[in-house]
């Protein structure tokens, strides 16, 4: 399983949004000030399609993960189960 931790923060809200829209994807609500999002195979976010700027897209593994970072890149992050 695949998580990534976001810090419980109003301007991660596109984040946990588009994440309990994803198909796969399973979001629990904060613990100790961070959201959980998980999934069996990996995680993809989109920077434009978020609506995020540069700096707080910067700031997304902030939080933390469970996983391999297989991009994270100027627009798109994949963190998946397997080797990098």
């Amino acid at each position: 399983m695949v998580t990534l931790f976001v810090p419980d923060l109003p301007e991660f809200a596109a984040l946990i949004e588009a994440s309990r829209k994803t198909a796969g994807y399973f979001v629990q609500e904060p613990q100790a000030g961070y959201w959980r999002i998980e999934a069996a195979g990996e995680l993809h976010f989109n920077r434009k399609a978020l609506g995020l700027k540069p700096a707080l897209w910067n700031s997304a593994l902030s939080g933390g993960f469970l996983g391999h970072i297989l991009e994270y890149g100027r627009d798109d992050l994949r963190i998946g189960s397997g080797p990098a």
